[in-house]
């Protein structure tokens, strides 16, 4: 696997267990590359490739932040009912973009998001296309 990837995965790591929240700056590509022991060509490769899925944005102060949520439409194939996760109480759920394994494990093509079901340290991942929540109401 490119270092660029193996960067870019620990950044999403971060990302996804909330270590770096929405709108926290992330580290220049010279302080990420000397953190991760990679030049700073292999830290910019990783910055852009997670600004392509959305995972960070470039804010007016021209600083590289933690992408906010985003809401998306799911839209499921024609005629196939959608999968409806019922989702406990003390369920957590974040929409994200995928990590290339699960973008092929799960058979998604580019563009299409995740929503990451989390209750305590367990997760789940689901295509967001085709897929709704449920939470119990009262």
């Amino acid at each position: 696997m490119a270092r660029y990837h193996e960067l870019a995965d620990a950044l999403r790591e971060q990302i996804a267990s909330g270590a770096r929240p929405p709108g926290e700056p992330v580290p220049s590509a010279d302080r990420l590359a000397h953190e991760h022991g990679t030049g700073r060509d292999t830290a910019l490769k990783a910055l852009r490739l997670l600004r392509r899925e959305g995972l960070l944005v470039l804010g007016r102060d021209n600083v590289v932040r933690v992408g906010p949520a985003q809401l998306r439409t799911a839209r499921g194939a024609p005629g196939r009912p959608p999968t409806i996760i019922d989702v406990p109480p003390e369920g957590v759920v974040r929409a994200r973009m995928p990590t290339p394994k699960e973008r092929e494990e799960l058979a998604l093509p580019d563009g299409v998001p995740v929503l990451v079901v989390r209750l305590g340290e367990d997760e789940e991942v689901h295509p967001a296309t085709g897929t709704g929540m449920r939470w119990p109401t009262g």
